[in-house]
């Protein structure tokens, strides 16, 4: 006797893969448990619910659907995105029976494939029922972009988490920022996203990822952000992403930032094509660029030495005396590209008076005027190569 259907939907295949590719990003890619490596899809009213977790992250995706007898099954993630990719366009009729076997129709094709039931897949985090803040459309995405390409790779020290961006919610608007301890990135919007009470929450790089990769999927829609005794939410489009809470604190920041009294404005576009043209010069482990102020002149040279060199020169604005210092090539071309869409940038340069001092004082990045976010970058400078302090001893002698 066969098992009865308990189960059974109709829905777009285009949208049906839409929601599954998204759904991948919170499959675990190796799973300790089997199951962590399929998807939940239940019917909730007239959509269908697609839910992926990995036990830190948990992502929904609802999608409209025709109910011919609601319920649920979970199936295995990647293999049955493969069967849907390679179907054609059209209607997709899923059922399932009591045994938990779907089956897939559309067109002339039929297939078929083992899931669990719905009673196997593990419980999601306990729902959101306060959302604090929602973010305009593109305003969330426009903060992580700017501070993402600055964070650390993992949490370095007990109790200080340098995998995360903090994210500071105020009354005036939001605040979020990421360091690696080479560079940090500081993001603001002052009008932007209110919350009634001042909140500070730690954000994983993995969660922030997920968050870029659903962007496009959410669109126009705003963005609610919520939080809960044990998890963070993020609500947008037909999205719903729960992470678990990090315990840890952030690095004290607003301690080093610094002030400086002259600062050289250049060209954003000039800059970001010199870097990405000498970045290849240095084949060092830790490549870097020299950055040479002399009046209004800046010569910006890469080099690795008896083998490759560099020198590029772009016109500047510098009230300043002349002045010398390296910097990380990768954390330019890190900074550099978030704000490319403002005019000029302006670099914030120690004082040269502090004398050895001045080596652990990092050097201010920011855009000012163009720049939505009042983004800030602090990059730490490094030794100066010894061929350019040859180069040096060699034009004072001539």
């Amino acid at each position: 006797m066969s098992e009865e259907t308990h189960f059974s939907i109709r829905m777009r295949r285009a949208n049906l893969e839409s929601a599954l590719r998204s759904a991948q990003t919170c499959v675990a890619s190796r799973p300790a448990v089997p199951v962590l490596g399929f998807v939940l899809l239940e019917t909730q009213g007239n959509s269908l619910s697609i839910r992926s977790t990995d036990l830190s992250q948990s992502l929904r995706v609802s999608i409209p659907c025709a109910v011919e007898k609601p319920g649920a099954v979970a199936l295995r993630a990647r293999r049955f995105l493969d069967l849907i990719i390679s179907l054609a366009d059209g209607d997709i009729n899923l059922s399932a029976k009591g045994n938990s076997f779907a089956a897939i129709s559309i067109r002339g094709l039929k297939a078929s494939m083992p899931g669990l039931p719905a009673a196997n897949f593990p419980a999601s985090f306990k729902p959101c029922t306060e959302w604090m803040a929602r973010f305009q459309p593109g305003a969330l995405a426009g903060l992580i972009g700017r501070v993402l390409p600055t964070l650390g790779d993992e949490i370095e020290e007990p109790g200080l988490s340098l995998g995360c961006a903090l994210l500071r919610l105020t009354p005036a608007g939001v605040l979020m920022v990421a360091t690696d301890r080479y560079r940090m990135a500081r993001a603001e919007m002052r009008t932007s996203t209110p919350s009634p009470e001042d909140r500070e929450v730690l954000l994983p790089r993995r969660l922030l990822r997920t968050l870029q990769s659903l962007f496009p999927g959410i669109g126009d829609a705003p963005v609610d952000f919520g939080i809960t005794g044990e998890a963070i939410f993020f609500r947008g489009g037909n999205y719903l992403l729960g992470a678990r809470r990090i315990a840890g604190r952030f690095p004290a920041f607003e301690s080093v930032i610094p002030t400086w009294k002259h600062e050289v404005i250049v060209s954003t576009t000039d800059m970001l094509a010199a870097v990405d043209r000498l970045k290849g010069f240095d084949d060092n482990p830790v490549g870097v660029i020299l950055f040479d102020i002399q009046g209004q002149t800046l010569e910006l040279r890469a080099q690795t030495p008896g083998a490759y060199e560099a020198v590029e020169q772009l016109p500047v604005q510098w009230s300043g005396p002349d002045t010398r210092f390296c910097l990380r090539t990768r954390s330019l071309l890190s900074c550099l590209p978030p704000i490319r869409s403002a005019k000029q940038v302006f670099f914030g340069v120690p004082d040269q008076s502090a004398g050895e001092q001045r080596k652990k004082v990092p050097v201010a990045l920011t855009a000012k005027a163009g720049d939505p976010y009042n983004s800030l970058y602090l990059l730490m400078p490094t030794a100066v190569t010894r061929g350019a302090e040859e180069r040096k001893q060699t034009l004072a002698t001539s």
